[in-house]
């Protein structure tokens, strides 16, 4: 099978394109409009681009040609959160995927617990093991249609005591961390492994 993408219509690309891009990290991302509403979403196109200083991207599409509201948030504030879902709270995170109206609190609609930031406005979700908040860096209108490709800069880091190994560092293992995959698909980390690296 060969696909020559000038060929092919946009809804057979998406399609393909979502699943063979996989397994994809999940950020669940919290903002607060420039009215003081809390808005949780989560997205799968992301990623890390650089430690120095912690930098991740998040590809968002539009919805009818406007910016979602993860994405014009982020404009109007330059604020959020990113958080790492996990199998426990997969059904609630898919629930805020919901196209609900810009004056509606998805944490509220899927009975999500806040907690209060230190360094940003937009809420922490109580239940998350790990929370990044950010600002943003930079964002750029990328693609035909166009989408918004959004680069956040990581201030703070929160991680739950319960995952930090015998080392104090982060193991996500034990927390079950979600992907996903194409279609309404999603994965979990059910097995890992090392493997020793050239030097």
């Amino acid at each position: 099978m060969e696909i020559k993408i000038a060929d092919t219509e946009l809804k057979e690309i998406t399609s393909i394109f979502y699943r063979i891009l996989v397994p994809r990290p999940i950020a669940w991302v919290s903002t607060v409009s420039k009215d003081g509403i809390d808005n949780l979403a989560p997205f799968s196109f992301y990623g890390g681009v650089t430690a120095n200083p912690p930098i991740v991207s998040l590809g968002i599409g539009k919805r009818k040609g406007k910016h979602k509201d993860t994405a014009q948030n982020l404009l109007d504030t330059k604020e959020c959160v990113i958080h790492l879902t996990n199998v426990e709270l997969s059904e609630k995170m898919v629930m805020t995927s919901a196209d609900l109206p810009p004056d509606e609190d998805e944490f509220e609609m899927a009975g999500i617990s806040k907690l209060k930031s230190t360094d940003v406005k937009p809420s922490r979700i109580k239940e998350a093991h790990i929370a990044m908040e950010g600002t943003l860096y930079r964002h750029l209108e990328v693609g035909n249609t166009p989408g918004d490709m959004i680069l956040v800069e990581i201030v703070r880091i929160h991680v739950d005591d319960s995952i930090l190994d015998e080392r104090g560092k982060p193991d996500v293992s034990k927390i079950d961390p979600l992907a996903r995959l194409g279609g309404r698909k999603y994965a979990s980390l059910n097995e890992a492994w090392e493997i020793t690296r050239p030097k």
